[in-house]
């Protein structure tokens, strides 16, 4: 379990180095001799660096370039110092652009290094002799992937590569999931709460924001919408009251260190109606259904049409969904998706979140989402409070 303290930053220090082993150690058994990943979520997993800008901007221009023995950042040099406050050396950190650190330390910057990312990329690929390269091809510039072909014969995409090396997560990964949700259904409950006629939703945000922030995590998705437009997906919060009879529906979730959570639950301002009562009903059946077939060696489009089929079967027909269900780890979306196209076969130690969300223009919408971990004996929950159609009194 997590601790707190000294001890909490020496197992993510400890994490760190798990992690890259485990990438070295898929390098060197599929014979590669560079891997360059350029995106947040595969920068932090094998350098454990998280840079603040790329929370902010997921084009944010940087790499992490991985051997078997060495491993080096390439980044703008306004993470020069905070790049080596997290372990990785001085003369491994290539910066480009224009940002001074001053006074006469290691981590100080006084002069401009190289002038563009691709300029950096060239001067830390200089050292290295690589003729099997994986890249992120996705998350990097067309100069900067001409410049590994250069450097090496081959250059494979590295975007399926990171995935499944995620995908099965490590224990502390599992625990720092497990408290990310923990924080995520505190606030949500707290949201729930102070809910009441008259209260706008921005005012319920605000509370679900504040509470993931007390728990030590960064705020990601604040969905937190009532009244009709509980109808509309990843909306923002407005200055408008709540009344009786509106659904109020949360989708929220933070990130701590890197890793991230996702859960939703819904609420009505007063007594449901039957009609809202039988279709969360019939939701919560179908979320249910999912849960139950959750093992490993089972197809992830078969969870899916499980899930469909019985909340049609309770009466919400049609119920048309591109997904009921998706991988969670340093990002919310990860692989596998559970959707009706899917072929991938279940695994144990992955982490999913589950989900059965309603959306209906002029009359509201309506979900419920937990998240937990795929065992060897099915799918344990880490979210623990109530999945219920939550009362707000009126």
């Amino acid at each position: 379990m997590l601790q707190t303290g000294t001890s909490l930053a020496t197992q993510i220090t400890n994490l760190a180095v798990e992690r890259l082993d485990r990438v070295r150690r898929k390098m060197e058994a599929e014979g590669q001799d560079l891997l360059v990943v350029a995106s947040p979520e595969n920068v932090l997993y094998t350098s454990g660096y998280e840079s603040m800008g790329a929370t902010i901007n997921r084009r944010y221009s940087y790499a992490a370039l991985v051997t078997l023995d060495d491993l080096l950042l390439v980044a703008p040099a306004a993470d020069f110092a905070p790049a080596i406050d997290a372990g990785i050396r001085p003369e491994k950190v290539y910066t480009f652009g224009k940002f001074f650190f001053s006074g006469g330390t290691a981590a100080s910057h006084n002069e401009v290094r190289h002038d563009t990312f691709e300029d950096g990329l060239l001067a830390a690929l200089s050292g290295l002799k690589a003729e099997r390269i994986a890249a992120e091809h996705t998350f990097l510039s067309k100069g900067a992937l001409d410049a590994l072909t250069t450097a090496g014969a081959t250059v494979a995409d590295a975007t399926s590569w990171m995935l499944a090396l995620r995908s099965r997560k490590l224990p502390l990964e599992v625990e720092l999931l497990r408290y990310t949700t923990q924080i995520t259904q505190r606030a949500i409950e707290a949201g729930i709460a102070g809910a009441a006629p008259g209260v706008t939703d921005k005012e319920v945000a605000s509370i679900v924001a504040s509470h993931m922030s007390l728990g030590g995590g960064l705020p990601r998705n604040v969905t937190v919408v009532g009244g009709l437009r509980s109808a509309l997906a990843d909306a923002m919060s407005t200055e408008r009251p709540l009344a009786a009879g509106d659904l109020l529906r949360f989708d929220t979730g933070c990130s701590y260190y890197g890793y991230k959570s996702d859960m939703a639950r819904t609420a009505v301002i007063g007594e449901p109606t039957r009609l809202q009562a039988e279709r969360y009903a019939a939701l919560l059946e179908g979320l249910q259904a999912a849960i139950d077939m959750m093992k490993p060696g089972v197809n992830a489009r078969d969870v899916f049409e499980k899930s469909v089929t019985v909340v049609e079967a309770k009466g919400l027909r049609p119920y048309r969904r591109q997904h009921v269900g998706h991988a969670i780890g340093m990002a919310v979306y990860e692989a596998p998706v559970i959707m009706p196209e899917s072929g991938d076969i279940l695994q144990a130690g992955a982490t999913f979140c589950l989900e059965t969300p309603y959306y209906e223009p002029g009359w509201g919408g309506m979900m419920v989402e937990d998240t937990g971990l795929l065992t060897d004996d099915g799918f344990e929950l880490f979210s623990t409070t109530d999945r219920s159609l939550r009362v707000v009194p009126a």
